[in-house]
């Protein structure tokens, strides 16, 4: 959404100083010149006689007047309404007519031509890009709460001048408030929170704090076919692009690696419930009791200077002993899986992991 205000809200020096200098201007040439040195006392009214009270009442009913119009454009230009200007503008030619009016009946020609070349000065002021940006309003960007700033960086290495674009909650020690430039749109940042812009031509890249979303294409063998497949990376991957986030899907954490992954929004993700008490199976007449599955693991360990190295009998959280042979390790490891009622994987050259005992299920026919 975009709304408009003005690039500063205080009012410029220059600005204010020439108000000033008008409202003294025009109260003199009114107030003073006008009504005891210029056109009313040339034309004969003065207050000589009770005769000229009806002229005096008509030129009281026109400073009124004038003492509103002044205080309307003092008003407009420290509110900074737009009709403030054009209508500054449209006084002045006004008030140029009095001393044009005066020069042509002959009185005081100089001093008359001095006030309308000021009105001219006026004119001429209130048209330049100066006062017409202080009341220029520009279009912000708003993206909520936020605003959007530009400000000018001076890059050293390259020597030249950028303008960079920004968005803040409130209001900066640096930069003014802007619109959105042409060719860029609003992205968010995922661990943040925050938006930042990103040209509408660049691929996006879909990020989650320190990773970066990945795509590419595998071949499923079985099927015959290519599909696309999606994986976060904190650092470049050997194969893979960057791909903005596809839809339908959401990023979830794995609780185990707190690693970053996509699943389609209408999936929920799989809770792994601990197994604290056995499991009832009825089969074919049969009541097979199950307990929770364990493991215990044969593993090569190597130590410096051993050749066929140290072989370990371990479970996730526990190192049993430790064997020479890896036939020790084994049948070591059958004794505590068959106490246990667990399953023995046996570690190979290549480090993947076989079964090597496999406790048969106790059943009790009902």
């Amino acid at each position: 959404m975009f709304k408009s205000e003005y690039k500063d809200n205080q009012m410029p020096p220059g600005i204010f100083l020439f108000l000033i200098l008008f409202l003294i201007y025009e109260i003199y040439f009114f107030f003073v010149d006008f009504l005891f040195f210029g056109l009313y006392p040339f034309h004969g009214y003065v207050l000589d006689s009770l005769q000229n009270i009806p002229y005096l009442l008509v030129a009281i009913f026109l400073f009124a007047i004038l003492v509103f119009v002044l205080y309307k454009i003092t008003m407009g230009f420290v509110f900074r309404e737009e009709w403030a200007r054009k209508f500054a503008m449209l006084f002045c030619v006004w008030g140029s007519i009095w001393p044009v009016w005066a020069m042509i009946m002959g009185n005081r020609v100089l001093e008359n031509l001095v006030f309308f070349v000021i009105y001219v000065a006026i004119i001429l002021y209130l048209m330049t890009s100066y006062v017409k940006e202080y009341f220029e309003k520009i279009k912000v960007f708003i993206y909520e709460p936020y605003a959007l700033y530009t400000r000018k960086v001076h890059l050293i290495n390259a020597d030249r001048i950028i303008d960079i674009y920004f968005f803040s909650s409130h209001k900066p020690k640096s930069g003014t408030p802007c619109a959105m430039p042409e060719g860029y749109e609003v992205g968010v940042n995922p661990r943040t929170g925050m938006p930042y812009l990103q040209k509408i031509d660049k691929v996006k890249t879909f990020k989650y704090g320190d990773y970066t979303l990945y795509t590419r294409k595998i071949q499923l063998k079985n099927v015959g076919r290519e599909i696309d497949i999606y994986f976060f990376s904190s650092h470049k991957p050997k194969s893979g692009k960057t791909c903005p986030m596809p839809d339908g899907y959401e990023v979830d954490i794995n609780t185990r690696t707190k690693m970053p992954y996509l699943r389609k929004k209408d999936k929920k993700p799989v809770k792994k419930v601990k197994e604290t008490e056995e499991k009832t199976v009825e089969s074919k007449g049969e009541i097979i009791y199950k307990k929770p599955s364990n493991v215990i693991y044969v593993v090569n360990k190597p130590q410096p200077g051993q050749v066929k190295g140290d072989w370990a009998v371990r479970s996730h959280g526990k190192i049993y002993s430790h064997h020479k042979t890896q036939d020790n390790a084994i049948k070591q490891a059958r004794k505590i899986a068959k106490q246990k009622d667990a399953t023995v994987l046996i570690q190979g050259i290549d480090g993947k992991f076989r079964d090597g005992f496999k406790p048969k299920q106790k059943s009790l026919k009902k």
